[in-house]
């Protein structure tokens, strides 16, 4: 992205479509969030939300693979000045992200250490495109004039985020301040991240990332045993969410159910667990983290695991103990699990075991009782900082008041 040179008018892509807010409400974030190297549709669930709340997204195709493999190629003629050293393109990295069966964590793990290291000589140039994003953003080139910038991604793009704080972080803005105020990496992992002075860091993995849950599945990930776990500080959280896929499954697309019915799930069902109620949760957390020196928010949370394995502790029924609790794992109706070993691309979803109605009867008693302790299960995710109160009232609505036993 060049941002001190402006393309000839016929090349520029079109001014976006600006609300703005009245002059007595607080100006939001800009949420930025680079696309994935192949192009996947790995976010998007909180920006509905996002937008409706006075936020900004702006996605940034920083990656060589997806913006010469992909996007370029949509309109060539639009796109002909668009140039990137030249690497790997998108539809390389989706025929060989490893899958294997019948193997040892071990060699499922470095499978994928293998695979990501030519994730980054594939996209040297991101950085600083994210950098001038981050720019423009505050220049009003676009048609916004940005305070805060939040740099934030899912899955490979979770990587993305990772990586700029790991190998990044010293780039700065023309006048010398940072191009982030703050970072959410989510669904991806690897060595703890450090400090970066000046700027916010939530961190947001789900249970789905650990490899003892996707060894079933032949698809290994990020996170490498539990070395992504370190202690809060003044600028760092992590949250590790019980029964968390890697996707969301609650409200699926037409796309998303015709991908997924060839996967015979024989008796369970795609997860009902609300991963974008999360992510709203979490991104108002940081709006106020990066706007009021005084808001702490709520200390890291990790789920149990086995001594110092990846190994997660379960109840009764088979769901993880620990971590950042909901209405799904604290009051629950089935069994979750978290990756579904059916193969690609469907252990991206999670799935569950419905309990029969013997044992909702014998956990809860009665459907009024069921409803009491799930009215409170929901008051203490609020509480805890992990549940809007919108998002409560469709929990009720949707799953709460839909059971019966």
């Amino acid at each position: 992205m060049a941002i001190g040179k402006a393309q000839p008018a016929e090349e520029r892509v079109s001014e976006p479509q600006i609300t703005h807010l009245p002059e007595a409400e607080d100006s939001k974030p800009v949420i930025l969030e680079p696309y994935h190297v192949d192009l996947l549709p790995e976010y998007g669930y909180p920006s509905n939300r996002e937008f409706g709340t006075g936020h900004a997204w702006l996605e940034v195709d920083s990656q060589s693979p997806s913006a010469i493999g992909k996007i370029k190629n949509l309109d060539p003629e639009r796109y002909k000045n668009m140039h990137f050293i030249p690497g790997p393109l998108a539809d390389e990295f989706m025929e060989n992200i490893p899958f294997l069966t019948n193997v040892t964590r071990k060699m499922l793990e470095q499978s994928y250490v293998d695979f990501k290291k030519k994730w980054w000589p594939a996209t040297t140039q991101s950085p600083e495109i994210l950098a001038a994003a981050s720019y423009a953003l505050r220049s009003g080139k676009l048609g916004i004039t940005a305070t805060r910038v939040i740099l934030t991604g899912l899955s490979q793009t979770g990587g993305v985020t990772r990586r700029f704080i790991t190998h990044s972080s010293h780039l700065r803005l023309p006048d010398g301040s940072l191009p982030f105020e703050a970072y959410i990496p989510c669904q991806s992992g690897g060595a703890a991240l450090p400090d970066v002075p000046g700027a916010r860091i939530i961190e947001l993995l789900g249970e789905s990332e650990f490899q003892s849950v996707r060894l079933p599945c032949g698809v290994s990930g990020q996170i490498l045993g539990v070395s992504h776990r370190r202690a809060d500080s003044d600028s760092f959280r992590l949250y590790e969410i019980a029964g968390m896929a890697h996707r969301e499954s609650r409200y699926p697309s037409d796309i998303d159910i015709k991908r997924w019915s060839v996967a015979e799930l024989n008796g369970a069902k795609w997860s009902t667990f609300a991963n974008s109620f999360i992510y709203h949760a979490v991104f108002d957390t940081m709006d106020r983290w990066t706007s009021n020196d005084e808001f702490a928010p709520p200390c890291s949370s990790t789920m149990q695991t086995v001594d110092l394995s990846d190994e997660i502790v379960r109840d009764e029924h088979g769901n993880a103990v620990g971590g950042v609790r909901t209405l799904h794992t604290d009051v629950p109706l089935s069994r979750i699990v978290a990756a579904t070993p059916k193969g690609r691309p469907n252990w991206y979803c999670g799935s569950e075991w419905a309990f029969e109605p013997e044992l909702l009867r014998r956990l809860y008693g009665t459907v009024a009782n069921y409803r009491r302790l799930a009215g409170l299960a929901i008051s203490k995710q609020i509480r805890a900082g992990f549940l809007l109160p919108e998002d409560a009232e469709v929990l009720r609505r949707e799953t709460v008041e839909s059971v019966s036993f």
